[in-house]
């Protein structure tokens, strides 16, 4: 019997030898989201605004010792940004100590093997997710009131083990500025001819829908702060967009994506992609959740798929939920289903989606559905691979500093003795918003029949985030295929 086993049967025995009462009164002091909200998300023609979203969340967390909420940013507009941990008690008791594991598996290249074991055995997967980056695409906030409840009053003992082995990272909205805009226009046109059109004009300051184009130049305070996020505080193992798409194909997209892929990405993190893919697929369809589709349409070439995540040693993927009018249902015909792009050639029954959506209502609630089983499932997978994974980016660490020792190029050398130095200020601070290593020669330098100067900015490739510094230093060809 392996150690996670024995950990459900010592959290079933316990379970039974409480007095259902005590369970029972433990759960009621923790609001649910129709108590907070005044209706249960999903409802039709009903959207939770983002202070109403945070409003809960921060009851939730004052409730539950499960459930953590940090803010670490702040949006164009001036609104807070959230983070929820959602996790053991035990590990949001430890979450320092948790950060400086993770620190270390994705930086450190030379921890002793007996050490590595050690930070393994004590660390924990994160996941993150970011939720409703886009958003006229509501239905990832709007499902997390009702998942974090599910995660925090949970009597499962297969979850409770799964919480122990992860800890979620859960950004509330990702663009809380754009959220407030779609809701208020949503509220505003009900019962209208306009009732659940999209926003006419952009949702955010700046940016718009591009907000996901801006993960490499970071000209956006709450992209910045995302990525920093991930890049160069928490060091996630695990990292997840969740997005919509239209409303007449498959009902949800998982990887593992479609061709053409980032070359200069590890072959290792797109196996896990698939595993986590392959476990989505077949968790949901268990569900009874029909039209689940992998290698179809989106391919996984450029860095703002995942916010550059993917390019940083972590394991990192998307999931596209099908759309209805934001909150109000739509009817979608069989003859209207219907795919375009790479990967399904008709809407049938195949390898990339083996069990067809035949049609029908589809509403708000059917989508937190999805996001429902979906959140479950990487969670599950997450759990059940935590060693393999916490090993794994330890050992890409290795791998990529190995590879900028062996590989060319080595270096790349941005002279200091330039016209617009300012540019180059700029140059290395972005770089060093990604995490990259930059080093700054103090002294006239001869390598072989190379002469640098004092000044001169190297960017070395033998770095654990080498893969990010080939993507944007070097030139990329986008593949014709």
């Amino acid at each position: 019997m392996n150690v996670a086993r024995i950990f459900c049967v010592v959290v079933a025995i316990t379970a039974a030898l409480v007095p259902s009462a005590v369970l029972a009164q433990s759960k009621a002091e923790i609001p649910t989201p129709e108590s907070v909200l005044g209706f249960v998300p999903g409802t039709d023609r009903e959207l939770m605004d983002y202070e109403q979203l945070v409003g809960y969340m921060q009851k939730l967390a004052a409730a539950s010792s499960s459930v953590e909420l940090l803010e670490f940013g702040t949006t164009p507009l001036g609104r807070a940004m959230f983070v929820t941990f959602i996790s053991s008690s035990e590990n949001l008791e430890r979450l320092d100590e948790l950060r400086e594991i993770n620190h270390r598996l994705a930086l450190d290249p030379a921890i002793p093997a007996e050490e590595l074991a050690g930070l393994v055995e004590d660390g924990r997967v994160f996941v993150m997710e970011t939720l409703s980056m886009h958003s006229g695409e509501v239905a990832p906030s709007q499902t997390l009131p009702i998942f974090a409840y599910r995660m925090a009053t949970t009597e499962d003992p297969e979850i409770v083990t799964q919480l122990d082995n992860v800890v979620l990272m859960m950004v509330l909205c990702h663009n809380p500025d754009g959220m407030d805009m779609v809701v208020e226009h949503y509220r505003e046109n009900l019962g209208t001819k306009y009732e659940g059109t999209s926003l006419p004009r952009v949702y955010h300051k700046y940016v718009g829908h591009d907000n996901n184009r801006d993960f490499v130049a970071l000209t956006q305070e709450d992209t910045r702060a995302i990525a920093a996020l991930y890049s160069t505080e928490w060091y996630p193992q695990v990292m997840v967009e969740k997005h919509q798409m239209g409303s007449t194909g498959p009902r949800y997209f998982v990887p593992p994506n479609h061709d053409p892929i980032a070359q200069n990405v590890d072959e290792g993190l797109w196996n896990w992609s698939a595993v986590f893919g392959s476990n989505l697929t077949r968790d949901m369809t268990a569900d009874g959740l029909r039209g689940v589709a992998s290698h179809w349409l989106f391919d996984d070439y450029w860095p703002g798929s995942t916010e550059t995540s993917l390019w940083k040693n972590m394991i990192s993927f998307l999931t596209e939920a099908a759309s209805c009018k934001l909150a109000t249902p739509v009817r979608v015909e069989p003859t209207e289903l219907r795919v375009r792009g790479k990967g399904l050639a008709e809407y049938k029954k195949g390898v990339n989606m083996p069990d067809p959506w035949p049609g029908g209502r589809w509403s708000l609630a059917d989508i937190v559905s999805y996001e429902l089983s979906s959140m479950s499932s990487i969670l599950a997978t997450a759990s059940r691979h935590r060693g393999e994974i916490l090993e794994f980016r330890n050992a890409l660490c290795r791998k990529e500093v190995e590879k900028g020792r062996s590989e060319a190029p080595y270096y790349f050398v941005l002279p200091g003795d330039q016209r617009d130095l300012g540019e180059l200020a700029a140059l290395v601070s972005l770089l060093q918003r990604h995490g990259v290593e930059v080093d700054r020669l103090t002294a006239d330098t001869v390598v072989g029949e190379l002469h640098l100067a004092a000044g001169d900015v190297v960017v070395p490739l033998s770095q654990p985030y080498r893969a990010f510094v080939k993507e944007v230093m070097e030139t990329q060809e986008y593949p014709e295929r």
